[in-house]
């Protein structure tokens, strides 16, 4: 991003970003804010000698996190919009309290920019809802689910975009770092693409489990032609299928019930697992978060 108004790659919610952290840049007896600088944890870590950047940078992620970030989500390309999901579990022994940011970035944008770069990555496009994301508070041992809509600008590439989250402290340390217990992020082309009409590969909105998340069960409800065959597999995040069921439909409202177990009956632990569902033209699939 740019931090004056008038460039193409500007972003008045990542300027705001910026100010949320100290200035790191003493000139002519006052802080300043500047760019490019190295920002990790909200502490500066340097201007722009980029060759020590990345072993700090590497530094800092072999650091254990006390947080677990599970992301999932759908997105409709025709419409260029979607929902985000993550999960956050507290894997510490004490409450983590905090503020969930998201942030949509794009890579491999071409511009030629005053100080000579042409192609430029890891651009802040959007904040969801905001640069000010929303606080949580995380007991030991428990997780939050948070979700978020989003929409790709139609003069953004699609297949270059990020959903970046992370959990930081509001509290600011004696060394100016507003601590950041963990990051993740995925890739729009990797969402669960929602199609839109009637071809063999369209997704069917309306079939979905709930609840999702969930903890003892899960329901998948709908309604078929009597005598109208229908399949549901459910798979490990490797692709293993856990468990399934085939029938046939009376042409009234059905109700399919999975109890989070595999097909020998032994309970499944928390995790992501994905389901797919089956019948005639009918294909819907997505994700279930299991806690």
């Amino acid at each position: 991003m740019h931090i004056d108004n008038g460039y193409p790659l500007y972003c008045a919610e990542a300027r705001q970003r910026m100010y949320y952290y100290p200035p790191p840049y003493w000139s002519n007896g006052q802080w300043w804010y500047a760019t490019p600088w190295l920002w990790y944890d909200g502490d500066k870590h340097g201007g722009s000698n980029y060759t020590a950047w990345q072993s700090k940078i590497v530094a800092r992620m072999n650091i254990p996190a006390p947080v677990t970030i599970t992301m999932w989500g759908t997105y409709t390309p025709l419409r260029g919009t979607g929902t985000i999901y993550a999960k956050f579990r507290n894997d510490s022994t004490a409450t983590i309290n905090g503020r969930v940011i998201w942030v949509i970035t794009e890579d491999s944008i071409y511009y030629s920019a005053p100080n000579g770069d042409l192609w430029h990555n890891h651009v802040a496009r959007d904040y969801l809802p905001n640069q000010n994301g929303q606080t949580v508070s995380i007991p030991a041992g428990d997780s939050v689910t948070i979700s978020q809509s989003f929409t790709i600008q139609s003069n953004w590439n699609a297949n270059k975009c990020q959903i970046v989250t992370w959990l930081q402290n509001d509290v600011m340390t004696a060394d100016s770092i507003k601590n950041i217990w963990q990051g993740a992020f995925i890739n729009v082309p990797d969402l669960t693409y929602v199609a839109e009409g009637n071809s063999e590969n369209s997704v069917s909105e309306n079939i979905i489990p709930i609840p999702n998340p969930c903890v003892i069960h899960t329901r998948f409800s709908f309604t078929l032609p009597a005598q109208t065959e229908y399949s549901i597999s459910i798979f490990d995040i490797s692709g293993r299928k856990v468990w399934s069921i085939k029938g046939r439909a009376d042409g009234k409202q059905k109700t399919v019930e999975w109890n989070l177990k595999d097909q020998k009956g032994v309970k499944l632990g928390p995790g992501v697992y994905l389901y797919r569902f089956e019948s005639g033209e009918l294909r819907t699939k997505g994700k279930i978060v299991v806690r």
